[in-house]
């Protein structure tokens, strides 16, 4: 839980500030220092007071512009205002103080502290990813923060927000009193935050979805996930990600995100991908310990963001060992500690399935001469987004040409299917074929030259509404359309 016997006076970094007169109009501003100062010239005996707004920003490149904003009060900036008063003929000095609203028992005032300290952990990260290297503009983000988000699912302009989350657009974190606030968790808010980094800087395939530690997911999760956390801990060299919540905001849980000794390790944990990575970043053998630009370094590459396979530990490992040969004997031992033995970014010859028979080969071979493969769609670990919900296929295109995919049911439950499938090009939907026939679905495209990953599954596995847990196999087919 949260220490309020430890509060630290921390200075506001980088943040937008305001010289206001006494009619509320702006005569100058303002970036606070790294020691949170500031200073403006303004004529002498003037009435004046000072705002300083939730707001990093920097306008020179690598630029920025990250605010927290009040979701339940239609997205209003935060900030914190000084007193009006005269400047006097001499220098003056104002310092503002954001305090957090703790009484020592409770929240009883307003807790103007709690935007600023969210702020100050995205100042850290993004100034450690210039310093890794990052020279690209990054586009502006909300935090949206309020007292009233809660774990109550509905309506976000209420503060219904669930649970802290990146949608794509913005950042909702929690801030509910006795029950559950993140403000002042950094490994939450970082969490999230690298999911924006990766929308941003990398590349993430992600479905999405519930997720924890431990869990038999989708390759494609696990990895955003399992970097996520990662990531969380190497910004702040904190290898222990913590989360308060309760009474009193007294209790939480933490665990190493390093730890070695995992539940259920693979290529689908998020547990074991997160160890991965943050032990890779932590080593010092043929690298600097703690130094994130390898990290960076290999997933804002080019040819890692533009790779034919999904995202995965396997494209990551492929991609570090281009780039930097001397660490492949590092790396191969961090996943081989985590049960990883598949090579190249398609994870050929992996031989841990996870306890299922229907997850490898990580990714079959689909030829367009109407050879038929046949794959499962399994609930065994659960549904959406869970390993063996879909299975992966290579499909190569020699020639241009309008092709037909084909699935149809070949075994399994003795229940309706609904077979779907995707067609990824690096990683981006092509197309998607949704089933509007029992047991069988069908659909053409015109396909360039090039490598493709044809996903397939049962949507009945992937629809949480779903009150079956069934395992459907399907045959599947591809030609060229007649």
């Amino acid at each position: 839980g949260l220490n309020y016997l430890a509060i630290e006076q921390r200075p506001v970094r980088g943040a937008a500030i305001e010289l206001l007169d006494d009619a509320a109009q702006i005569l100058a501003t303002a970036t606070t220092s790294d020691d949170g100062g500031y200073s403006f010239l303004v004529a002498k005996n003037s009435f004046v007071k000072v705002r300083v707004k939730a707001q990093i920003l920097k306008t020179s490149t690598p630029g920025w512009n990250f605010k927290v904003t009040d979701n339940t009060s239609g997205n209003a900036l935060y900030v914190l205002d000084g007193s009006l008063s005269s400047v006097g003929s001499q220098d003056s000095k104002r310092n503002l103080t954001a305090t957090s609203g703790w009484d020592g028992m409770s929240y009883s005032a307003i807790r103007a502290a709690a935007p600023f300290a969210i702020l100050d952990n995205i100042y850290i990260a993004v100034n450690r990813l210039s310093a890794a290297g990052n020279k690209k503009d990054l586009l502006p983000l909300e935090l949206r923060w309020s007292t009233k988000n809660s774990a109550a699912d509905g309506d976000a302009t209420r503060g219904e927000i669930g649970t802290s989350y990146y949608d794509g657009s913005a950042i909702y974190i929690l801030g509910d009193a006795d029950h559950d606030t993140d403000e002042y968790d950094a490994h939450v808010l970082l969490h999230e935050w690298g999911h924006y980094i990766e929308s941003e800087l990398y590349r993430s395939d992600s479905i999405g979805g519930s997720h924890a530690d431990g869990d038999s997911l989708d390759m494609r999760v696990a990895m955003s996930e399992g970097f996520a956390n990662a990531f969380s801990g190497m910004m702040i060299n904190d290898v222990n990600y913590a989360d308060a919540y309760g009474a009193s905001q007294s209790s939480g849980f933490f665990f190493s995100i390093g730890r070695k000794s995992r539940v259920n390790k693979g290529f689908f944990n998020e547990g074991s991908v997160g160890s991965i990575l943050f032990n890779y970043y932590a080593s010092s053998t043929n690298k600097n310990a703690n130094d994130y630009s390898s990290v960076h370094a290999i997933l804002s590459n080019s040819a890692y963001i533009n790779a034919d396979s999904l995202t995965s530990i396997y494209l990551f490992s492929q991609k570090l060992k281009q780039l930097f040969s001397s660490q492949s004997a590092l790396f191969d031992s961090l996943l081989q500690e985590q049960d990883i033995f598949g090579a190249d970014e398609y994870g050929v010859n992996e031989s841990n399935s996870g306890g299922s028979v229907y997850t490898l080969p990580v990714y079959r071979d689909l030829t367009t001469n109407n050879v038929t493969v046949n794959v499962c769609s399994s609930v065994q670990f659960g549904k959406n987004n869970k390993l063996g919900n879909a299975q992966f296929l290579k499909l190569n295109i020699t020639q241009s040409g309008i092709y037909n995919v084909r699935l149809n049911k070949s075994g399994g439950a003795d229940v309706p299917s609904k077979p779907e499938f995707i067609l990824h090009s690096k990683g981006v939907p092509q197309y998607y074929v949704a089933n509007s026939q029992q047991d069988f679905v069908s659909g053409n495209m015109n396909l360039s030259q090039g490598n493709y990953v044809l996903e397939v599954f049962d949507a009945n596995n992937r629809d949480s509404k779903n009150t079956e847990s069934n395992t459907t196999c399907f045959n599947v087919r591809a030609t060229p359309a007649i």
